[in-house]
Parts: structure tokens; C-alpha cells; sequence
């Protein structure tokens, strides 16, 4: 391979690089993140994501027992668990095809920001 095969080789691999580096940075942050505020809004308001019919969260009134204990559950999963978690909410039967709870994601009950948000907020109940 002689010199300019080489620099011609190096050019491009940069230009490959920076191209990918561009295409990374270009997701939008709201992407993979959430407003845990907007999020504990959703998982209690009944017209939206209503998990405090099935599940225990702290602080609400009358919490579900159906589902599993939210705040123990959590601490199961870290933030490089953040995929699953989100899948859990947008549609658990990839985990559980007889699963009761609702696919909020496939059906549509939530948008894929409220996912996020609410994905968001039950990241904050492993600090309980």
C-alpha cells in the first residue's frame, strides 16, 4: 500500500468517524430522557397512565397491589436498564406475553415522551 493509499484510507476512516459522531450527537436528548416532574403526573392521573390502579407508589392515595411494588421492583434495574424499563411500560408482553398490564406504547394510551417521562419518574423511586 504506498503513502497516499494510506493518507486516502486514514481520510476516509476520519471522515467515517466524524460522520458517526454527528450522527450520534444529532438524536435528540429528549430521546432517552424524560421530566420525572411531568412523569409522576402520568402514572397517577387515571386518564393517562393509571399504574396506581395496580401498582404500590409512595405518597398516593390508595395505592394498587396487583402489579409489583414499584419502588422495590425499581431497584432492580439500573440506569443501563433503561431500554427494558421503557419496554416495560410501552409494552411488557416482550416479557410476559400473559402479562394484564396495559401496552402503553403499542396501544397508544401514552406518547413516546410520557414513556420517557414516566420511565423518568420511576428511576427516581430507587432513591427511596
Amino acid at each position: 500500500m504506498s503513502v497516499m493509499d494510506t493518507a486516502r484510507t486514514k481520510g476516509h476512516l476520519l471522515w467515517a468517524g466524524a460522520a458517526i459522531f454527528f450522527m450520534v450527537a444529532a438524536i435528540p436528548v429528549w430521546a432517552h430522557a424524560g421530566n420525572a416532574k411531568e412523569g409522576r403526573k402520568i402514572v397517577i392521573t387515571k386518564k393517562l397512565g393509571n399504574c396506581i390502579a395496580c401498582h404500590y407508589l409512595p405518597n398516593v392515595e390508595s395505592p394498587g397491589n396487583i402489579g409489583p411494588n414499584l419502588v422495590k421492583a425499581m431497584q432492580a434495574y439500573s440506569m443501563a436498564d433503561r431500554a427494558d424499563v421503557t419496554q416495560w411500560v410501552r409494552d411488557a408482553r416482550k416479557f410476559n406475553p400473559h402479562t394484564i398490564m396495559p401496552p402503553f406504547g403499542a396501544n397508544k394510551i401514552l406518547t413516546p415522551q410520557q414513556i420517557d417521562d414516566a420511565v423518568a419518574y420511576l428511576y427516581t423511586l430507587k432513591k427511596q
